[in-house]
């Protein structure tokens, strides 16, 4: 396949690729090496159906189905009274899917089923970039460290970082979904680490305490923020992406406002290899080498 970089951090475009067209074996391990080595693929110009993305993201691995058995979601600020679920418009900063969680997830696709030519950009920032470029000193010091990331079930907020100080002493139990990851973050799908630390969900670092570590917890964000590492995705409608929820972190930088944006959005359970399918949800506790609890 011809690819085209999209930026010089990350991801590419494939040029000549067909999504309308099913792909025998070699196609699809030719794609799944293809997102290993960029973390993010970009199809662009075509006429795509819902089966179009879906057979799609399935050939990276299986399509992640929601309690109620749907198969996707939608990043939207169209409100019609038979809208599907979807996610809020406000303003969502840096993040990576699931990592208050075990298992944060491998791939996420968006399909811009309708998009204005004004309408509010996705941005994308490389964490295995950032470990790579990362001082030896930084590195040494992190790699033996954890952080907990913390998710609130109720209160949906994109905007702000939620941080273990400031859960509410009486909130109920379950509200608030906890997970220790360590910084140093091993992927399973490849060998390539990154960084588990985002702004959205990353509360503090387990083992300093709290002033230290929000300090290198800023430190690793300007090293994974910084302009010359993140990519802005215009959309355009037909746009088909998928990309490395553990490699990438991504982010809208505004509102939606009013220009149409409707992106249908799928992810994936465990990966596809060569050999058949890697179910990371009975190999993460080993892969990963958690002697931990969460706290």
């Amino acid at each position: 396949m011809r690819v085209v970089p999209v930026s010089e951090a990350l991801g590419v475009q494939l040029v000549d690729f067909d999504v309308k067209r099913p792909c025998d074996l070699a196609e699809q391990a030719e794609l799944r090496a293809l997102f290993c080595e960029h973390h993010l693929l970009l199809v662009r110009g075509q006429d795509v159906t819902a089966d179009d993305q879906g057979r799609f993201v399935g050939y990276f691995g299986p399509l992640h189905a929601r309690a109620d058995g749907m198969k996707e979601t939608y990043v939207t600020n169209v409100t019609d009274d038979d809208a599907p679920p979807r996610t809020g418009t406000a303003r969502l900063i840096w993040h990576q899917d699931g990592t208050y969680g075990l298992r944060p997830g491998i791939a996420t696709s968006l399909w811009a089923q309708e998009v204005a030519a004004d309408s509010v950009p996705t941005l994308y920032a490389n964490a295995v970039r950032a470990l790579e470029r990362m001082p030896a000193g930084l590195r040494a010091r992190i790699d033996p460290l954890h952080v907990v990331h913390l998710r609130d079930t109720q209160e949906e907020r994109t905007d702000y970082r939620w941080r273990e100080e400031n859960v509410p002493p009486d909130a109920e139990s379950g509200r608030f979904l906890r997970h220790e990851h360590p910084i140093v973050y091993p992927m399973p799908h490849t060998d390539q680490q990154t960084i588990l630390v985002n702004e959205l969900l990353t509360s503090h670092v387990v083992e300093l305490p709290r002033d230290e570590g929000e300090a290198l917890i800023q430190e690793l964000f300007s090293l994974i923020y910084a302009d010359d590492n993140v990519y802005a995705h215009h959309w355009q409608t037909n746009d088909v992406i998928i990309w490395d929820n553990l490699a990438l972190q991504h982010c809208r930088p505004d509102e939606m406002g009013l220009p149409i944006r409707r992106l249908r959005r799928q992810s994936i359970d465990g990966w596809y290899t060569d050999d058949g399918l890697l179910d990371w949800t009975e190999t993460v506790v080993a892969y990963a080498g958690y002697s931990r609890h969460p706290r």
